[in-house]
């Protein structure tokens, strides 16, 4: 395994605007803290994100990888639809709480870590399954009050063996304008204690180490169309 401290010291990189510590944020910005806890209960037959996981499992076929790590997986419908089209893949969940126990209840396939992501910077540890896997973070870090422990373990788990990691946020700018009051936060949604802008949330991702290869948007759901989700590919510098 990869020799990373029990906590990676966050240090932001030069952003104009941003001051340390607010994870690459404008100054001014204001946080939610703390959020709402987020239960993945929504039954309304909206997919949220119905892009990423697709995306995600491109991404393993190109590498020949046949395990998917869900960071922060909610209930895994979008992690159950991939098992349902590749079925001999291997799939762990991480999450907590309320979510964690009810894919641990409801589903068959999988394996189910709970783990808590703004404390363990080791979420699986699962030599077997982190070799060669690909790892999704979607939508999650935009909940959490310390994003960079949770970006700190994919880190600790790209330099453990996994191929690449596929990030997805929402992007402030392609929801709201500069001139309106959530512009400059809190975000509506609160659960959220956060929400970056592309350019903030880039910068995010390189200063806790990881490399940004490739990004774009993405419809944030089924029903609407907007491309108002950051969709992002990243990696480690290796060896």
């Amino acid at each position: 395994m990869s020799d990373i401290p029990a906590q990676l010291p966050h240090t932001d990189s030069p952003l104009p605007g941003a001051e340390p510590g607010t994870f690459c944020l404008p100054t001014g910005y204001v946080q939610r803290v703390p959020p709402d806890y987020f239960v993945d209960e929504d039954e309304d037959g909206i997919v949220w994100q119905p892009d990423v996981y697709p995306y995600a499992a491109s991404i393993a076929r190109t590498h020949g990888c046949d395990t998917i790590i869900d960071i922060g997986c909610g209930r895994a419908e979008k992690l159950a639809a991939l098992a349902r089209r590749y079925p001999e893949w291997h799939y762990v969940g991480v999450d907590y709480g309320a979510n964690i126990q009810w894919c641990r209840e409801h589903w068959e396939f999988g394996q189910w870590v709970e783990a808590d992501l703004e404390k363990d910077v080791r979420p699986v540890t699962d030599v077997e399954a982190v070799s060669g896997s690909v790892i999704v973070c979607s939508d999650v870090l935009e909940h959490l009050v310390r994003p960079d422990i949770a970006a700190a373990a994919i880190r600790g788990l790209l330099l453990d063996g996994a191929v690449k990691a596929v990030f997805s946020t929402p992007a402030r700018e392609r929801k709201v304008l500069p001139d309106q009051a959530e512009f400059h936060g809190p975000p509506d949604n609160v659960t959220h204690v956060r929400e970056w802008a592309s350019e903030e949330f880039r910068a995010f991702l390189r200063s806790c180490g990881l490399v940004v290869e490739d990004f774009s948007y993405t419809r944030r759901n089924d029903a609407d169309g907007a491309p108002s989700t950051q969709l992002i590919l990243a990696d480690v510098h290796r060896r």
